[in-house]
């Protein structure tokens, strides 16, 4: 038995050694030449399900942009609403694209509006949610991209209320760490960045061309998985910040976090065996990545429940022969566990030039936020979530606070 713990253990030993060899060229930046100067022409696309409380928030700040007014258009997709979602968009001037017909996810609602707008003379295509708040040099970075050469990119994900609680603390933190330790060294390695829900950018060719008919939960994490099959490289724009809210309640957040785990496990399987031909076939690292990417909550569970496993058989094992046995080696591992995510939260949140007085329960509570997330991933596993439910959101700031 020790020998397959062993084994197991050993090989989610590799998984992290590779992501912690990744990680380290997010601090040798990757300098791209413009190919050409373009101004993109932009659809920006809200789908909005009962967000009258913020919708007006997100219109606010991409009036506020820092592009030729006359390079992008904003359209509201309300989609089973039963507030004045759509009253308060007319109002702030957007354009309204009301769907006809049933829907159940985001991935659905996108797909409606992209078939919408086949016809129209846009360039590529925005995608916020409803109770974002965008920087006002969002468009501009998106396009220097897009200048690049890439046809999809991932902007940098940060938070509306990272020190409501630890829960949101933990959420910024995951984001941060994405951002950096993921999408930003896979763009210095001229590899893939991933989509992580929000703020990303696509031509609308690449739409025209291969359609957006995405069969799970989580449309961005799907989308991820189709371009490395696709041979597109996602871009990432660390400057074209997007501001989310993130639940406080861990009710709201283990339903949200479960729709995640079950969406990415069933990419797992719907992608994974396509992911691991196309990197043995045609050489393509970025599948191989992606694979990686989606076996993570595997490993994640693996990696926690064997140790605890162990600690806890020998503890057994010891009361019935009336020795009280420890395993060193388990507690030696949780209590660094915790000690290195501190390390690395405090090592994030100065890398990117924030304070760190001011994510302290985010810095601390990062670690309970990722175990509350493996019992998550254990339930998925055993019972994924089937059906894609809104979060409602009701955060009201000042939404000049988070402009430049």
């Amino acid at each position: 038995m020790m020998i397959v713990y062993n084994v197991v253990m050993f090989l989610c030993l590799l998984f992290s050694v590779y992501f912690g060899i990744t990680c380290l060229f997010a601090f040798k930046r990757k300098k791209v030449n413009n190919q050409n100067n373009k101004w993109h022409k932009f659809g920006i696309l809200i789908p909005s399900r009962n967000e009258e409380e913020v919708i007006g928030d997100i219109l606010d700040s991409l009036d506020r942009q820092d592009y030729p007014k006359d390079y992008y258009s904003i359209y509201v997709i309300p989609n089973n609403c039963t507030d004045k979602t759509r009253e308060v968009a007319i109002n702030k001037k957007a354009q309204i694209i009301d769907i006809d017909i049933p829907v159940k996810s985001k991935g659905e609602v996108l797909n409606y509006t992209f078939q919408y707008l086949e016809n129209t003379d846009i360039d590529a295509y925005v995608i916020f949610d409803a109770d974002n708040i965008v920087d006002r040099n969002f468009l501009q970075a998106m396009n220097e991209e897009l200048n690049n050469g890439y046809q999809v990119v991932q902007g940098f994900r940060d938070a509306k209320n990272p020190n409501d609680n630890y829960l949101t603390g933990g959420y910024t933190m995951f984001y941060y760490i994405q951002n950096t330790f993921l999408n930003q060294s896979r763009r210095n390695l001229n590899m893939s960045a991933v989509i992580n829900g929000t703020g990303f950018c696509v031509l609308k060719s690449v739409i025209d061309e291969y359609g957006f008919s995405v069969k799970t939960l989580t449309e961005d994490s799907e989308f991820t998985g189709l371009c490395a099959l696709r041979g597109i490289k996602i871009g990432y724009a660390s400057r074209a910040i997007t501001y989310d809210e993130h639940p406080t309640d861990f009710k709201v957040s283990w339903k949200q976090r479960k729709r995640w785990s079950s969406g990415s496990l069933a990419c797992l399987t719907r992608y994974g065996t396509s992911l691991f031909k196309n990197f043995v076939h045609n050489n393509s690292f970025v599948s191989f990545d992606c694979l990686l990417y989606y076996l993570a909550p595997v490993i994640q569970v693996v990696s926690f429940i064997l140790p605890l496993i162990v600690m806890i058989s020998k503890l057994i094992y010891g009361l019935f022969n009336g020795v009280l046995i420890l395993d060193i080696s388990s507690v030696i591992f949780f209590v660094l566990f915790y000690l290195a995510s501190i390390i690395l939260n405090i090592f994030v949140i100065v890398m990117l030039h924030k304070k760190v007085r001011d994510y302290y329960k985010g810095i601390f509570g990062f670690s309970l936020f990722l175990l509350s997330w493996i019992p998550i991933n254990l339930i998925c596993m055993i019972h994924p979530t089937k059906k894609w439910e809104p979060i409602k959101h009701k955060k009201l700031v000042e939404v000049k606070s988070f402009l430049n």
